[in-house]
């Protein structure tokens, strides 16, 4: 069998369950080939075409044309979606990236698995560029073959051919592809690598590609290996409603507790941490919870408290002790200060409340009246119902002068029919602060 009708074969053992291929089409030389490929295979599934334009360079309407008519000759499906590249959160090729994936991924319906031309080289100078950033296992083992993706699969066929054969592939059959200069920019880190320290790899070491694609996937094994451990463990160390129990980590190894962290974060949709983050979370496990201890990075926070971690988005800080909301008079709802959520009024006689009600938050000294009649300090309360300390410091108190009434799913004051009557209203407050449920 010649070396093309081989890059044709191996693309008709598709994944099973597919419904349709489809190919993330650049125009360049590989996604060419690949696509070229799939018109020639044995299908017995739809294949069609995805052009991403990031609107980056002179050419790009060029490119998009270009594969248009490509398609159009091989009566192959084609679609062009077009991106905006968001370079704030890092630089260009990874923000390019980002928004390509996004796009296809978008893009892609229930059982369609997307086809890349990813090859060994691709796969070896990912292997490489991981580790110059110093990634883990689990970037060490850069591409896998096969991969969920949106609603379906990501399938890279490719990853053991070299560039060679696909190169041989495209003079075999007179194929025409774009150039992307970018690919080929030294200023980029992928661009770099090809051009000037490839080559002198490759004069060195001529099977590098080979060999560190075999690394990659003994990477990948590992990394399967970890990422069941760490299944194992953040399983046992759960609580049931989203939060890690400290005693569970503490008997892991340091190695473990990060991967487990790592997944937990994941699973709660919050940032990954780096080591630095990850170092800092499980000293949390050994801080003293009065002291409210907490790692901020990105947009999440993780807190220590009642033995158990918590993953959050970050919140805004908590209003100001002489923060005050008046409730006027007939009005069923409030809206409190921003992280606070909203306070509602529930009676059979709305319009029926003393006057001077209103709504304060964390005031030190504050007490609280007991069903004996006894005043004991409002914080030592909130501690012993075990009310975490960042809702304790957004709780709305709502008060009728200085007199403390009601704390909402909490308390009311044990005679507050003095200030309402027999008709003694719901106070019910609205709010996304996590481990409400604690109190």
């Amino acid at each position: 069998m010649s070396e093309p009708d081989r890059l044709i074969a191996a693309l008709e053992h598709y994944p099973s369950e597919a419904r349709a291929l489809v190919v993330a089409f650049s125009g360049g030389r590989d996604s060419s080939v690949l696509l070229d490929a799939l018109s020639r295979a044995e299908l017995s599934v739809g294949l069609r075409a995805i052009h991403i334009g990031h609107g980056l360079e002179p050419d790009a309407a060029a490119w998009a044309d270009h594969c248009r008519r490509f398609c159009e000759t091989r009566h192959i499906d084609f679609a062009c979606r077009e991106v905006t590249v968001d370079t704030r959160d890092g630089g260009l090729e990874a923000a390019a990236r980002a928004a390509r994936y996004a796009a296809l991924r978008a893009s892609l319906g229930p059982g369609e698995v997307l086809v890349t031309a990813h090859h060994a080289e691709d796969q070896a100078e990912t292997f490489l560029l991981q580790a110059l950033r110093g990634t883990g296992v689990s970037g060490l083992a850069a591409m896998p073959r096969l991969m969920a993706f949106g609603a379906g699969q990501h399938w890279r066929p490719w990853l053991d051919v070299p560039r060679a054969a696909i190169t041989a592939y495209a003079e075999v059959y007179g194929l025409d592809w774009v150039e992307d200069a970018t690919n080929r920019d030294s200023q980029r880190a992928r661009g770099y690598l090809r051009e000037r320290l490839w080559p002198t790899l490759i004069d060195r070491w001529p099977a590098a590609a080979e060999t560190l694609s075999r690394s990659a996937a003994w990477a990948g094994q590992a990394a399967e290996a970890v990422a069941t451990l760490a299944r194992i463990d953040c399983d046992a160390a759960a609580d049931g409603e989203g939060r890690l129990r400290i005693d569970a980590l503490a008997e892991l190894s340091t190695a473990r507790q990060s991967e487990t962290l790592r997944l937990w974060l994941a699973e709660c949709g919050r940032d990954r941490p780096d080591h630095r983050h990850l170092a800092q979370i499980r000293r949390l496990l050994t801080a003293r919870e009065h002291a409210g201890p907490r790692v901020s990075f990105a947009s999440t926070e993780v807190r220590r408290f009642d033995g158990r971690l918590f993953a959050m988005p970050r919140l805004p800080s908590p209003p100001a002790i002489a923060q005050r909301v008046d409730w006027p008079p007939g009005c069923t709802a409030i809206d409190l200060p921003a992280g606070c959520g909203r306070l509602t009024f529930r009676s059979k006689e709305p319009r029926r409340h003393p006057a001077d009600l209103h709504v304060v938050f964390n005031r030190p000294g504050a007490e609280l009246t007991r069903a004996d009649g006894r005043a004991v300090p409002l914080a030592e309360w909130l501690r012993q119902q075990r009310v975490p300390p960042w809702i304790r410091e957004r709780l709305p108190r709502i008060q009728a002068g200085d007199t403390l009434l009601a704390l909402p799913r909490l308390w009311r004051h044990p005679h507050i029919e003095r200030w309402f009557g027999h008709d003694v209203p719901d106070f019910l407050w609205y709010h996304d602060l996590p481990g409400a449920g604690s109190g």
